[in-house]
């Protein structure tokens, strides 16, 4: 092998799949007498294993209430954006309190505070996610009516999570090798949109019904992972993944869920993945790639460390889409051999929010 030149950067996924979402509550208040029919709240979250800046049943402290009375068009505000917030000794409380009325009761709710505007939950929330770095999530109970002889009925919501949630993960397991990563990126991904409240309960297992839905996506935009503007901040990869998620960009990226497109190999709206780096003989420190033979398009002119531009697809053959809830794990394992001088890239897949994993070799 001429160790001036590198042969190929080979990218490979396996995916595994495997449903981890789990749930809590919190124990119910005993009913109090002197209250007679007020209304109660309680709440659990599905959660994923991989905590990062989920929100979930042990750390929700608040969450905000919207209620309807009422039918169709012709549904009447009873709470409109109450905070509901968790005491010291566990249980849930607002202000004013509200008692059950005679006619059943639609809630929703939702949290953080600021997702869900005055216009409240009925209609099509817009949400901008530029930043990427908030868990959504939302739950909604309807047709609940107060039982007169159980004073204090409590409405428990299962909240579930809105977005969908990235993480990547990086390392190179040819010992010949050192690979230098300067920055990374999730390419073309819709950052606003609008999402629709389910009409059905979120209690129990997730259907269509039940699960919210996003539309009119737009404003493109690029997640930038991981950046390196000194040389102590560039990423050298070993045999250990590196999470980016702890590389100081604020943790896995929360995102509009959305259809994952790869018709031109990065060219147009494709949506892929960006990783510059370099690599490097690991005995002689001699640079191998990118070289005089790297093709241009992996090339990046004013490079402050003279990376190569490697990308590939987002989409894979098992799935071509993000959903809302899952949680996909990308792991990116970088190697080299001495056959060819273009580079080349295998398929990517994933693990779920419910856990969602992929592994490139």
């Amino acid at each position: 092998m001429n160790k001036h030149q590198i042969s190929k950067v080979a990218l490979f996924a396996i995916a595994t799949a495997a449903l981890t979402s789990c749930s809590e509550t919190d124990s119910p208040r005993q009913p109090d007498p002197e209250s007679g029919n007020a209304i109660r709240f309680a709440a659990n979250t599905e959660f994923a294993s991989r905590a990062g800046a989920d929100v979930t049943t042990n750390n929700l402290t608040e969450f905000n209430v919207y209620a309807y009375t009422g039918e169709g068009a012709d549904k009447v505000t009873f709470m409109d954006n109450v905070a509901v917030t968790k005491t010291s000794g566990n249980t849930w409380t607002y202000s004013p309190l509200k008692y059950w009325p005679a006619e059943t009761v639609d809630f929703y709710a939702f949290a953080p505070s600021t997702w869900v505007g005055a216009d409240g939950p009925l209609k099509p929330v817009s949400y901008s996610n530029h930043a990427g770095d908030k868990d959504l999530i939302y739950a909604v109970s309807p047709d609940l009516t107060g039982n007169g002889s159980q004073p204090n009925a409590q409405v428990v919501f299962n909240f579930r999570h809105a977005l969908a949630k990235v993480t990547v993960l990086l390392s190179s397991t040819n010992a010949d090798l050192r690979v230098d990563v300067s920055n990374v990126a999730l390419a073309n991904i819709r950052a606003k949109g609008d999402f629709t409240f389910p009409s059905a309960s979120t209690a129990g297992t997730a259907t269509a019904e039940s699960t919210g839905t996003w539309s009119n996506l737009s404003d493109i935009y690029p997640y930038l992972l991981h950046m390196s503007q000194r040389p102590d901040e560039v990423v050298t990869l070993t045999t250990t993944p590196v999470d980016l998620s702890d590389t100081g960009l604020g943790g896995p990226k929360y995102l509009i869920p959305q259809n994952l497109t790869w018709r031109s190999h990065g060219a147009g709206q494709d949506n892929y993945m960006s990783l510059m780096c370099s690599v490097y003989d690991a005995k002689s420190g001699v640079k191998l790639w990118p070289n005089a033979n790297t093709p241009e398009e992996n090339i990046v002119e004013g490079s402050t460390f003279g990376d190569g531009l490697l990308k590939f697809p987002l989409s894979t053959s098992q799935f071509s889409e993000w959903k809302p809830g899952y949680h996909y794990v990308y792991n990116l394992v970088v190697n080299a051999n001495s056959e060819m001088g273009s580079i080349e890239f295998g398929q990517p897949t994933v693990d779920t929010y419910i856990d969602v994993e992929t592994t490139f070799e």
